[in-house]
């Protein structure tokens, strides 16, 4: 069973090639010279704007400090490896998922794959998932696997931020991460029920994973939504069918198999948070 064996990147002759489970799969040249791609990613293509992506590889992408904070926050939060990547403000020209860098950063999230998981344990955290769609390696990092049972039962992204206001909803962009995650973690047999974010504002004397348990109660009073803490909210997310899934997936992936050109889709709200929104041809915030 491929659960049991994590995946290796590897380039051989220059061309990239996944290894998993005894088996080898070639991956196909993707746009930008991307080795694999990421949730985070797909939700910005899909949920925000896929010119935007485009403009992350052509241009260079912002990394601001709100972005640094929560990467440590989350560090923080979950006891993760922010420090083995760092990340400082300014404008990045490096996508982690090009060239030796790409194959570093993926290899080193394999250390924690969810097929090394002890689902006996009531949470695991931090634990890479992997899927591979028309050939392409779609990696994934969910925040937390809360278990019953043996089993892995429910699946929580983090959000954290400094805006009070944000706690309240849900995002397109952050429900497409948790609902890929939970599509991904059934494609490998580990059947998680409900996929669900958690909000909450940085800093706060609180740390997530002492707290596990009010989730647990939440979604087993029927909650949809439940204050946890002050500044801590959750949320549970509707998932689409798997089919619904893979069809919106599957149109992504045709842009970085360059079936399609990238399609902006410009609004003053969006164009107005976008780090492009000076040099972007289809900019309404200029």
């Amino acid at each position: 069973m491929r659960l049991n064996d994590a995946p290796t990147l590897k380039i051989i002759n220059n061309e990239p090639i996944i290894e998993w489970g005894g088996e080898v799969y070639k991956v196909p040249r993707l746009k930008h010279g991307a080795l694999f791609l990421m949730v985070n990613q797909l939700s910005t293509q899909l949920r925000f704007c896929e010119y935007r992506v485009h403009l992350d590889y052509t241009k260079g992408r912002v990394i601001g400090d709100e972005a640094v904070e929560g990467l440590y926050e989350h560090a923080r939060q979950l006891g993760g490896i922010a420090d083995e990547f760092s990340l400082e403000s300014g404008w990045d020209p490096v996508v982690v998922n090009r060239g030796e860098e790409g194959v570093s950063f993926f290899n080193m999230r394999m250390r924690n794959w969810v097929g090394k998981a002890d689902f006996t344990k009531p949470y695991v955290e931090e634990r890479s998932v992997l899927a591979i769609v028309k050939g392409i390696p779609i990696l994934g990092l969910p925040d937390l696997i809360i278990n019953r049972d043996g089993k892995p039962w429910l699946v929580v992204e983090l959000k954290t931020t400094n805006r009070v206001h944000r706690l309240s909803y849900v995002n397109p962009r952050e429900a497409y991460q948790v609902e890929a995650y939970y599509h991904f973690l059934r494609m490998l047999n580990l059947n998680v029920e409900r996929a669900v974010v958690v909000k909450m504002i940085r800093g706060l004397d609180y740390r997530l994973i002492d707290h596990v348990d009010s989730i647990t109660k939440a979604i087993e009073d029927g909650v949809r939504h439940r204050q946890l803490s002050n500044g801590v909210y959750m949320h549970v997310v509707d998932v689409t069918s798997f089919n619904e899934f893979m069809s919106e997936l599957e149109y992504a992936l045709d842009y970085w198999l360059g079936s399609r050109n990238a399609k902006p889709s410009p609004s003053q709200g969006k164009c107005a948070l976008c780090d492009h929104k000076s040099h972007c041809p289809y900019s309404l915030a200029r």
